[in-house]
């Protein structure tokens, strides 16, 4: 064949596959080129923090004053007593939570300290707690006639980013392997679905196939374990709330991406789609930076992201020392997205059976 002849059979082709091409060379660069707009910062922009009495005899107009010069800076959230503002700080409701000490208006007062409590298990905010402590103690330092001290306090223990990454990196390769890998052997075996429809239900195939492959995920979890292990990070990647969280999640987006494949009835542009679902639950879940790192309206999207929640949990019963009931209304919540995902994704089932 000649060149004339291989450009018209390519022209053939690319016509016959117009919408898989206008989705890879159109519609995915401009969804990537929007999203870099979430990237504009990666320094805490307004990051929620606590304030909260070191005591009761902390008089109102205090805090007040305290959580007024915080907004310069921070977005202050008052709470009634330190349990309360651990407990917030603990589920990453804040970043930080500042003590306010008593008789700060008192004549005579000479010395007065402050203390930021900090998560060590939150590695990126480090560095950024350091630069809060330094502007709060000289904000507040101009504001009284005591000489004001900022102490940080370091709670839960110190890691490292190394430590942090890993169960970051654990629910990447549950969300890569939910998103590329499964909807790639149900492509795959497209024409075999057809053929298991006479012997057995779909529902049921689905089913199976997604089970069998959140099982599969145990076996990246023993790895990433054994790995943490002979490296002697402290990390426990075995704690029975993350491994049943890490489950639940590939679950989910189990059902999302099998829901997706059998809408567009397996076909390429199906596996397309799945991608830029993972790209973009990459961009707005915050997974490895924390929301207190982003604008407000960034914090509030990631909020409505079940990932966000996957994160938060896995992570925190990984790094930390805490009760699984701390996040009890956050895995309710996954639970119960769960469900809808599947309730979505056997009506996707119902359809497919019509139209075959």
């Amino acid at each position: 064949m000649d060149i004339p002849s291989l450009l018209r059979k390519e022209a053939l082709w690319s016509r016959h596959r117009l919408v898989t091409l206008l989705f890879l060379l159109l519609i995915l660069p401009a969804f990537f080129a929007a999203t870099t707009a979430a990237f504009g910062t990666v320094i805490p922009e307004d990051a929620p923090v606590g304030v909260v009495a070191e005591n009761e005899s902390v008089t109102e107009d205090e805090i007040a004053l305290v959580e007024g010069g915080l907004t310069l800076f921070a977005e202050p959230r008052v709470y009634e007593n330190a349990s309360t503002a651990r407990r917030a700080l603990h589920r990453e409701q804040v970043y930080a939570v500042l003590e306010v000490p008593p008789g700060l208006y008192d004549e005579g007062a000479r010395n007065a300290t402050f203390t930021l409590i900090v998560d060590g298990s939150m590695v990126p905010f480090e560095q950024p707690s350091k630069a809060i402590q330094g502007i709060a103690g000289g904000y507040l330092d101009r504001e009284f006639d005591a000489d004001v001290t900022v102490r940080r306090e370091v709670v839960g223990g110190t890691h490292s980013l190394s430590e942090y990454l890993l169960p970051v990196f654990l629910l990447g390769i549950v969300m890569l392997f939910a998103f590329t890998y499964l909807p790639y052997n149900l492509a795959r075996e497209r024409d075999v679905l057809d053929r298991l429809l006479v012997e057995s239900s779909l529902d049921a195939v689905v089913a199976t196939k997604i089970g069998y492959f959140a099982v599969l995920m145990l076996i990246p979890t023993v790895a990433f374990g054994a790995a943490a292990a002979s490296l002697n990070y402290s990390v426990t990647l075995f704690v029975p709330g993350a491994i049943a969280v890490l489950l639940l999640t590939f679950v989910y987006l189990a059902a999302i991406s099998t829901s997706i494949m059998i809408l567009t009835n397996f076909d390429t542009v199906g596996r397309f789609l799945n991608v830029a679902v993972l790209l973009a639950a990459i961009t707005f879940s915050n997974l490895v930076y924390p929301v207190g790192f982003f604008s407000s309206v960034r914090r509030e999207i990631a909020r409505l992201v079940p990932l966000h929640y996957s994160m938060i949990v896995t992570r925190s019963l990984t790094l930390k020392d805490t009760s699984p009931a701390l996040y009890g209304d956050y895995v309710l919540g996954l639970v119960g997205f769960t469900v809808v995902t599947l309730l979505v994704l056997k009506l996707s089932i119902e359809r497919y059976k019509r139209t075959i």
